[in-house]
């Protein structure tokens, strides 16, 4: 999507699966509040699984990753990222920026680096790949985008950027305890999965194709414990 709206910037992958990947890919936007734009294509620069082929000159660092990987990747390009690049992740759930102080040398050295940390607050959008690599389904973008940044007095350029990348209006807000503090996953994944499994009796199994969707098929049961877990919080 980001090559998409931005023809003109290289797109430069880093995965454990470089060879999966076409020179493009495509996203279906059907059934979605972006169905009238149809067709989604990105063209990918370059993609690989060692950090020096394509971080080296990167403007803005994207990390699309769960909080546990974090570490390894920035000891992977932390002495590849170029100074004055944007360095954040589309979830900033997890202390994302206190995971990058740490790992890249403190607040001095990014000081130092004038590199600017900054995080979404959730995902533009939820994505299913169809042909891993090649084609993907994008579901439920978002209207708007909330962005936080360290230095905090960064926090418009960020805005700025992930409105360009995403074509999506960026709101800053204060901080990253805002992100940190916002467990979303954490309230509806358990309650939701509570629900439906609180009366299994541990052995019996399960058709694959009688099993509801995480979402779409939500019941009054699971609303109500995510409305608790969300009430503790």
């Amino acid at each position: 999507m980001i090559g998409h709206l931005n023809p003109n910037w290289k797109i430069n992958i880093l995965t454990s699966r470089p060879q999966l990947f076409n020179e493009s890919i495509v996203a279906d936007t059907r059934k979605s509040n972006w169905e009238s734009k149809g067709d989604m294509t990105g063209r990918i620069n370059r993609v690989s699984n060692k950090a020096s082929d394509v971080i080296p000159g990167s403007n803005i660092v994207l990390i699309c990753s769960p909080a546990h990987t974090r570490f390894d990747i920035f000891r992977q390009i932390n002495d590849l990222l170029p100074d004055g690049c944007l360095l954040g992740s589309i979830f900033g759930q997890g202390a994302f920026d206190w995971q990058a102080q740490h790992a890249l040398g403190g607040t001095q050295e990014l000081m130092r680096r004038n590199i600017t940390l900054f995080s979404l607050q959730y995902v533009p959008f939820i994505c299913k790949a169809v042909d891993y690599g090649k084609r993907a389904i994008i579901i439920g973008p978002k209207k708007h985008l909330y962005c936080t940044s360290f230095p905090i007095e960064r926090v418009h350029y960020a805005c700025s950027a992930m409105s360009l990348a995403f074509g999506i209006p960026s709101i800053p807000i204060p901080g990253f305890l805002n992100l940190t503090l916002t467990p979303s996953n954490q309230i509806i994944h358990p309650g939701r999965v509570y629900a439906h499994f609180k009366d299994w009796d541990g052995e019996s199994t399960f058709e694959a194709s009688e099993m509801p969707l995480l979402y779409e098929d939500l019941t009054e049961e699971g609303a109500h414990e995510i409305q608790l877990l969300d009430d503790e919080i």
